[in-house]
């Protein structure tokens, strides 16, 4: 039996750009569907934000949204009707 990968999109602001990377390229295991910020320039963090939450209720993938403290990114993503998001330091928080 082939194993089905699983699809992650994800998204960051410029502070989280490194981070994103780092967890795309040691979790090779999973499709991801990068959304950006696709560098380290400061970002409009509510668009990408926005992006994906239409992008998770449209495809019902699940989603990771990156940020240097990760509350603009999470009061962002709980402007979009249906989404819920919250921050999550490590993995017991999560």
């Amino acid at each position: 039996m082939k194993l089905r990968k699983i699809k992650i999109l994800i998204a960051n602001d410029h502070a989280g750009f490194s981070l994103k990377k780092t967890l795309i390229q040691k979790h090779s295991n999973i499709i991801w569907e990068d959304l950006g910020a696709y560098d380290t320039r400061k970002s409009n963090y509510p668009v990408y934000a926005k992006n994906l939450c239409l992008a998770v209720k449209k495809k019902k993938n699940k989603g990771i949204l990156i940020c240097g403290t990760g509350q603009g990114m999470a009061m962002a993503a709980n402007r979009i009707h249906g989404i819920r998001a919250a921050v999550a330091y490590d993995i017991a928080a999560a």
